[in-house]
């Protein structure tokens, strides 16, 4: 129970304080085995390997599921996609070179935005607009054809890499949301990536809780 109090008290402050600067967490104590891994959006080298450039996309959709209480990430229900959307521009979007930062708001042109949905294979026409839940933090400007962003910060836990599996054309991936201040496991999880051609190299075709 007070790791899931825990957890969630993770989720809510990332969701609500404004940053002037963002970047994947610090390494902390973790078993030989397991990587941690930091990435640029926007600025991703040909050699960058799978858990490098998929953690900042499953460190946004583990704590949108999280968020909202589900064992499995759901890619049809429109409010969980949009919140792990939310996660990866408010976590990232300041580190990519197309960002704008103007009065504590962050502004992503549509096409960059596309660029990070593309890591959950979904179109933003079909999606939808952002949902009620979460207009006071990521709502389109139609004069600037931008995604408008309040920030958040998740200094407190990161996600750890435990085991990568080649599996048909793709690969099965394993891992853990961390608590820093402990080293302890909050969420583990497993992720199904296929490659694509965009700017993650793959999509997430699946995702649940272990």
């Amino acid at each position: 129970m007070f790791k899931k109090i825990l957890t969630a008290a993770l989720v809510t402050s990332m969701l609500i304080l404004p940053v002037s600067s963002v970047a994947p967490a610090g390494s902390v104590e973790a078993p030989a085995s397991a990587q941690t891994q930091s990435y640029l959006p926007g600025d991703v080298p040909a050699e960058t390997d799978v858990e490098e450039s998929m953690s900042p996309a499953l460190h946004a959709l583990v704590l949108a599921m999280v968020n909202h209480d589900v064992k499995r990430f759901d890619f049809n229900d429109a409010a969980l996609t949009w919140e792990g959307l939310y996660n990866m521009l408010s976590l990232y979007g300041q580190m990519d070179s197309r960002s704008i930062t103007e009065q504590g708001e962050l502004f992503l042109p549509e096409e960059t935005v596309m660029d990070y949905a593309a890591v959950l294979d979904v179109d933003l026409d079909e999606l939808g607009a952002p949902p009620a839940s979460i207009r006071d933090r990521l709502n389109y400007d139609n004069v600037s054809r931008s995604y408008v962003v309040v920030c958040g910060e998740d200094n407190l836990a990161q996600i750890q890499v435990e085991s990568l599996t080649a599996s048909g054309d793709g690969y099965v991936l394993t891992g853990a949301l961390v608590y820093e201040v402990e080293n302890e496991v909050l969420v583990r999880f497993q992720a199904t990536l296929q490659p694509q051609d965009n700017m993650f190299g793959f999509v997430v075709s699946a995702l649940s809780e272990v």
